[in-house]
């Protein structure tokens, strides 16, 4: 087996992989596609010294070897692949509780990620996608998974004005998601190109970089502005903001899939009452996710996405890393392997 692996800051290199995965009822599977994101381009171009990872955030296979008896897992199986474990360290996971890991690993962070050719993993990991969910859309069940935790989180009901600060594909996402739920979400951001997408995709209340958000809000609501807000990590915008398109006593959320440090003044919060939240999993929700796609609940085709080539990887990294370097945009990648 071979793959890519982040063997130094910014470097890349192909190696053979010799998998030590311990599993109850293994299977073999072979990755057709991958998808690199913003997390595994801030892996690559960090400094920090940590473990050697196979690099890809996210993956799709078929599945080439597994044992008898396991219903729509046969050898053949077109599935998505769990991207997370639990630590089994913590006391939730010594209590039987691994759905509240407090040290959840993430794949091509804590442990190979899907830039290779084969994994073995538990069956258990492995969920049969339906043939109307196709391989770009299973990419970004991750992405579904997240916005349907958040959602429960906030307790979010019909009707709900829903603040997004950040606009990246995740946002949009969860947009789309609060308007499948008959919440109505109002996107904030300061990228034209992400307003735009925003549009296309349905989401009727879009704040873009030249409009005064708070007095926009208010105007939508009413007067009471929202709540709950959703604040999504790398747009690069001032957190604050997030406390300032909140009703009294409202709900905000921190989330997404990468994040850096960022000062933050609680001092709006604490004279509204703010109760805030941190979510950074959708560990659970995976079969909602799949539903939610088959169901077409969600139209990813305005999404700005690359497309490249197993063979294509490096430049696919290196380009992103400038790009981050250059504070430009760091577009999601689908990898082809075969």
């Amino acid at each position: 087996m071979k793959g890519w692996k982040i063997v130094k800051p910014s470097t890349l290199q192909e190696v053979e992989i010799t998998e030590s995965t311990i599993a109850q009822s293994p299977a073999k599977v072979k990755i057709t596609k991958a998808l690199v994101t913003l997390s595994d381009v801030l892996k690559f171009s960090s400094d920090a010294e940590n473990s050697e990872f196979v690099a890809g955030s996210y993956g799709i296979g078929i599945v080439s070897e597994t044992e008898t008896n396991l219903f729509g897992l046969e050898k053949g199986a077109h599935v998505y692949i769990e991207p997370t474990r639990p630590c089994c360290e913590c006391y939730n996971c010594k209590n039987g509780d691994e759905q509240k890991c407090a040290s959840l690993l993430s794949a091509g962070e804590d442990f190979d990620g899907f830039l290779r050719d084969f994994t073995v993993v538990d069956s258990s990991k492995l969920y049969p996608l339906p043939e109307s969910v196709t391989d770009f859309q299973a990419l970004f069940i991750g992405h579904i998974s997240l916005a349907v935790a958040v959602i429960d989180k906030l307790g979010i009901q019909k009707g709900d004005y829903v603040a997004i600060i950040g606009a990246n594909n995740f946002a949009n996402i969860l947009a789309q998601l609060l308007i499948y739920y008959q919440a109505v979400p109002i996107i904030a951001t300061t990228d034209k190109s992400d307003a735009e997408t925003a549009t296309k995709s349905g989401i009727y209340y879009v704040l873009g970089p030249d409009e005064n958000w708070q007095k926009e809000v208010a105007s939508i609501t009413g007067g009471r502005m929202t709540k709950s807000v959703v604040y999504v990590s790398d747009c690069n915008i001032p957190a604050n903001k997030a406390f300032s398109l909140a009703s009294f006593s409202a709900d905000v959320a921190f989330t997404g899939f990468s994040f850096k440090n960022n000062a933050i003044s609680v001092s709006q919060a604490v004279k509204k009452q703010l109760d805030i939240h941190c979510i950074n999993t959708g560990v659970g929700n995976t079969a909602t996710s799949i539903n939610l796609i088959a169901n077409k609940a969600i139209d990813l085709s305005h999404l700005p996405i690359k497309i490249a080539k197993y063979a294509d990887v490096p430049n696919v990294f290196k380009e992103n890393a400038d790009a981050l370097e250059n504070e430009n945009k760091v577009y999601e990648t689908v990898v082809e392997l075969i």
